[in-house]
């Protein structure tokens, strides 16, 4: 039986096997990395180069330095508006190119990318810690962990540049020092603080974990009382640095969309609840961006949240409502120019819990479903690895082993067969979830085996 180590260093090796594979998937027509992922690498550059966060030099000449590494067929963009001094930053935390500069001074973008395989990895290897702890059996918290990290969007993202692998190893550390038998304060405050410098939009994950950690030992009055100490420096060097590079509270400050306004008014252009009340469930059920089409397995997060172990699983489906509630309530947009699911993926070591759970309590279903899942992200690979998709422009296009997207509700217009396709898709959920409940009941219920010829006797 896996267990302790073992079990951790059997998911890391098979999602990181997994994600080595896919790395070099291109990202758009026009060029092997999109979106956000340029401007981190540039910051990274400047780091290894300059030593500093001013990517100045790094446009100058029409962008030569970034030519060892930009394949676009026009220069990169610009992403952000001067700064103060002339200064041009990123509009992004800095925690990333921190990161990954080693990574890029020894191998490039491609460095990079297999690096952050390894975080990911990482990541999926603490999962399976975790749904252990949660109370799934050793081999379902690994087939939990692995469906997550080695299925789409998890195996994308593990080489993606962006944020959220090294994010989501941050809470799955946290969570496991928040649920472990010692309170290792100072473990807790540095993964805590890593989240943070991240990006500002992980402080609720953050909230959850310390949240979580400081009622667990609410009687380790020392261990608090050091973490509380150490948080506040930490915020303020956070707050401090943050006002003086970009004038906010946040790096968005410097993005041409956002420039010259102040944090509130960026915050209240962000948040929004009236008309995006669908986006809760348009994030799961979405027929381009919705998670369960590419990840059958996450079907089973329902049976797991609602299994034996409901309370040891409440902390992780909180973990994966923050992340509804941010990307329905406070992201611009769920439909971007990026793979789907990316809302959801700093919280999926907790949905991997969710998962191994459900997997535990329907163990051939899940290993069907984990299945499927594993078929689609090969697919999504070997297509995007030989031009067949781009990951940022038209990943749906990819065909079978993807289910046929008119099974599930498409948001792009909201009228009778999105909300036809909604409930249908709410009731099949719920089902399972009751279904799962009924069950647990059944057996508690049950008198053991016995139990009646000892008393008769």
């Amino acid at each position: 039986m896996l267990k302790g180590a073992r079990l951790w260093l059997a998911a890391f090796v098979l999602v990181a096997v997994a994600g080595q594979a896919a790395v070099g998937m291109r990202a758009s027509r026009t060029a092997r990395i999109t979106g956000d992922e340029p401007f981190y690498v540039a910051t990274a550059q400047s780091l290894v180069s300059d030593h500093d966060l001013d990517l100045r030099d790094e446009y100058a000449r029409g962008g030569a330095e970034m030519a060892s590494w930009w394949d676009g067929r026009v220069p990169l963009w610009r992403q952000m508006e001067p700064a103060s001094g002339g200064r041009l930053l990123a509009p992004h935390d800095p925690g990333l190119p921190l990161l990954v500069a080693p990574a890029f001074a020894l191998a490039g973008v491609a460095g990079v990318e297999r690096f952050l395989v390894l975080v990911w990895a990482l990541a999926m290897g603490l999962a399976a810690v975790l749904a252990r702890r949660a109370g799934a059996p050793a081999w379902a918290a690994l087939v939990g962990a692995v469906a997550v990290g080695a299925g789409p969007p998890g195996l994308v993202y593990a080489s993606q540049i962006y944020p959220e692998a090294a994010a989501a190893a941050c809470v799955a550390g946290g969570l496991v020092v928040a649920t472990g038998r010692r309170p290792r304060a100072a473990a807790l405050v540095a993964t805590v603080v890593a989240l943070e410098w991240l990006g500002v939009k992980y402080l609720p994950l953050a909230l959850l974990v310390v949240g979580l950690w400081a009622w667990r030992f609410r009687a380790e009055r020392r261990a608090l009382a050091g973490a509380a100490a150490a948080f506040a420096v930490a915020g303020a060097h956070f707050v401090w640095w943050h006002l003086h590079t970009f004038g906010g509270l946040t790096p968005y400050s410097t993005n041409v969309v956002w420039a010259g306004e102040g944090t509130a008014q960026i915050v209240r252009a962000h948040v929004s609840v009236p008309d995006r009340g669908y986006r809760v469930y348009g994030l799961f059920l979405d027929a381009r961006f919705g998670l369960l089409r590419w990840l059958p397995a996450a079907a089973l997060a329902a049976a797991g949240a609602a299994g034996t172990h409901r309370r040891r699983a409440a902390v992780h489906a909180g973990a994966l409502a923050i992340c509804v509630a941010l990307g329905s309530f406070v992201s611009i947009t769920i439909m971007g120019w990026w793979f789907p699911g990316r809302m959801l993926v700093a919280a999926l070591p907790s949905l991997a819990v969710l998962v191994a759970l459900g997997v535990a309590r329907l163990p051939r279903t899940g290993l069907v479903l984990a299945a499927w899942g594993w078929a689609v992200a090969a697919a999504v690979a070997w297509s995007a690895h030989h031009g067949g998709i781009r990951l940022a422009v038209d990943p749906w296009t990819v065909g079978a082993p993807l289910a046929p997207g008119a099974l599930f509700p498409d948001f792009r217009s909201f009228g009778l067969a999105q909300v036809l396709a909604s409930l249908a898709w709410g009731a099949a959920l719920l089902a399972l979830a009751i279904g799962t409940t009924r069950a647990r009941r059944s057996i508690d219920a049950a008198p053991a085996a016995g139990s009646d010829v000892e008393a008769a006797a």
